[in-house]
């Protein structure tokens, strides 16, 4: 199956299904005939913005991030950072970003998106996320700009 048509496909998927892992995309992919691996579908994910959000019963799963919505990285992390972040924390040249379950990877790769000067590296768990600055100065900025952000 050529990439378009898996991807028309996955949104399909997540349109009409709660989705909350790759691993159950990848099942119901292969419930459609569709073989596909994880970090393919990673990609797709990436390429596609879709992002986990909160449903209807308070658990987390894929939606697909809407157009009405700003377009930007930037816009785009401010949205999530403003959906998920529960607090922030600078540890000397690390910012400490806590998010909600299952937030911190979406956050993660708006910011890697956006590429600021001031971030040496992130690191992304599931609700926690490391942003490693070069000096105590620069992460202090890049806190003060996150802060400002959801704010």
């Amino acid at each position: 199956m050529k990439k378009v048509e898996r991807q028309r496909l996955v949104k399909q998927l997540i349109t009409q299904n709660d989705i909350e892992t790759q691993e159950e995309l990848i099942a119901k992919l292969e419930a459609e005939g569709v073989r596909a691996t994880q970090a393919t579908i990673s990609r797709d994910i990436r390429e596609m913005s879709i992002v986990k959000t909160h449903g209807a019963d308070g658990r987390i799963k894929y939606a697909i991030f809407s157009q009405k919505q700003p377009t930007s990285s930037e816009d785009k992390l401010k949205s999530s950072l403003k959906d998920t972040v529960i607090r922030m924390e600078r540890i000397q040249f690390m910012t400490i970003i806590h998010t909600e379950m299952g937030g911190a990877d979406v956050v993660a790769n708006f910011l890697d998106e956006v590429s600021y000067d001031d971030v040496a590296g992130t690191v992304a768990g599931v609700d926690t996320i490391i942003i490693i600055s070069r000096s105590n100065e620069e992460a202090q900025v890049f806190l003060e700009r996150m802060e400002a952000m959801i704010h």
